[in-house]
């Protein structure tokens, strides 16, 4: 199976994008949440937040290596290959390297140690060789399989490629074959989360295994399954690492109400599983955002989240992490409106421009694209977008943050009321924290009204049905068509 199904702009692409997307901000999630944990086993009722600190001392929501190494990687593959020989790793080499030479805070042992002696790409993986034949029992870490999920993405559709390809990206700094095994069965584990919705996939990448190891790791995922997960706390080892992250993922409930809410559960337990606290996460965190999307990561997280780009120290947030896995899955092409690369994204033929206060707070205003410039020009300070931006549309200073909620026919969020919820918890924040805020999707019909009567309903305890007209009186043509059956919040 080939990758047009996802590369053709049509609704279904637009919902798992937003699953591919979630395989790399999923894994900065991770990677952030277990950052302040690392060496560290919290205790079953310790809580477990986006703080920060750690034995590194990282700033709340900053990510670490684990992603520094993934968003290298995106950055090569965003650019668009089809075939696993035209996979440009002296480029991602190369990535590696410029991120070596900007001495980051932490770096694991064998992938430091490989980076410093070869000096150039192509002299990567014949040094990662070497390091595994003089050290064989560390050269199988955890560190090529916490960066994985770019190289997957962009073979989606073609087991053979994705196989290929991570063993490709892995033996760059990994010698020893057993860490190039974890990448291939985590790589057609998010090729099917991606893909098909669902968490099972991964024992169908055993057949791509070498026969000769293929029992071993049927056994030590089956013994991931059926102990419980804390069994897992010597996981700097690349088997141990997958073991727990699998553990945290498939013992984990998945609640009945809410399943998308298993995302930050499985990620919380990852994190309590303790040691290599931040890579286990990272790793569970790539296949949990595959299955329930980049819109399942929590506000709260998204808000946090950041690092630089490796080669050259600018700041990324999430929604740069977003552009790289759409252009990865899309070959390296925007869609028709130039998302996600566009500056500036419009809204062909829609005739209206709204931009007005929600009732009972000047500060909140509400609107459509076309009004976000009338909003910017009434000094907004924040603005949550239920669509489509460009990435020069709203202006530095302006605090921005964009949500994955689809209202087309047939197209509609698998988690919806999650979502919308979601939104109006950011704008309750903002506001709380005095920031004059912006709501707004395209045309300011359905998604807004959907998120508007979520604050309606928190604020005031209005009903769908009473907030349904409050909102009209500044959206005029708000709707509640797409999402009344998930209303109220």
């Amino acid at each position: 199976m080939g990758r047009t199904d996802l590369d053709r702009d049509t609704d279904r692409a637009t919902v798992d994008l937003d699953r591919a997307a979630g395989a790399l901000v999923g894994l900065a999630a991770g990677d952030a949440l277990g950052a302040g944990y690392e060496f560290t086993r919290p205790g079953p009722e310790a809580a477990i937040g986006m703080v920060g600190g750690g034995a590194i001392g990282w700033p709340p929501g900053h990510w670490t290596d684990d992603t520094d190494q993934a968003v290298a990687i995106a950055r090569v593959t965003a650019a668009g290959v089809t075939d696993p020989s035209a996979l440009d790793l002296h480029a991602i080499g190369q990535g590696f390297l410029d991120w070596m030479a900007r001495g980051p805070r932490d770096v694991g042992i064998s992938t430091g140690a490989v980076l410093r002696e070869a000096g150039t790409p192509d002299r990567l993986a014949e040094a990662a060789a070497r390091y595994f034949m003089a050290n064989p029992r560390d050269a199988a870490g955890n560190g090529s399989l916490m960066r994985t999920s770019p190289v997957a993405l962009a073979f989606l559709g073609d087991d053979q490629a994705i196989a290929t390809a991570s063993r490709a990206v892995s033996d760059l700094t990994h010698g020893d074959p057993l860490a190039a095994d974890g990448c291939v069965l985590w790589g057609i584990a998010i090729d099917r989360a991606v893909r098909e919705g669902r968490l099972d996939g991964l024992r169908e990448g055993l057949p791509l295994i070498p026969a000769a190891r293929r029992d071993e790791w049927a056994r030590w995922i089956d013994q991931a399954e059926q102990q419980p997960p804390a069994t897992f706390t010597r996981n700097g080892f690349v088997v141990t690492a997958l073991q727990a992250a699998w553990a945290a993922i498939t013992q984990t409930p998945v609640p009945a109400d809410e399943p998308c809410r298993h995302l930050q559960d499985a990620l919380v337990a990852a994190v309590r599983i303790g040691d290599d606290t931040d890579t286990v996460a990272a790793i569970a965190g790539q296949l949990l955002g595959a299955r329930w999307g980049a819109s399942a990561v929590p506000w709260r997280w998204r808000r946090l989240l950041h690092g630089t780009d490796p080669t050259d120290g600018v700041r990324l947030d999430v929604d740069d992490l977003v552009q790289r896995a759409v252009l990865t899955v899309r070959g390296g092409r925007p869609d028709a409106l130039g998302w996600p690369s566009a500056a500036v994204i419009d809204a062909p033929g829609e005739p209206h421009t709204w931009s007005a206060p929600l009732a009972g707070d000047e500060d909140l205003l509400v609107g459509n694209l076309p009004g976000l410039v009338v909003a910017l020009e009434q000094g907004v300070d924040a603005v949550v977008s239920l669509c489509r931006v460009g990435r020069e549309q709203v202006p530095e200073g302006v605090e921005h943050h964009a949500v994955r909620l689809v209202d087309r026919p047939g197209a509609a969020n698998a988690h919806p009321r999650f979502v919308i919820a979601d939104a109006a918890e950011a704008v309750e924040t903002l506001r709380a924290e005095g920031k004059r805020v912006y709501l707004h999707c395209v045309g300011g019909r359905s998604r807004t009204a959907a998120v508007a009567t979520a604050i309606l309903a928190r604020r005031d305890g209005l009903t769908p049905a009473e907030a349904l007209p409050v909102i009209r009186r500044s959206l005029p043509e708000a709707h509640h068509d797409v999402f009344g059956p998930v209303l109220p919040i």
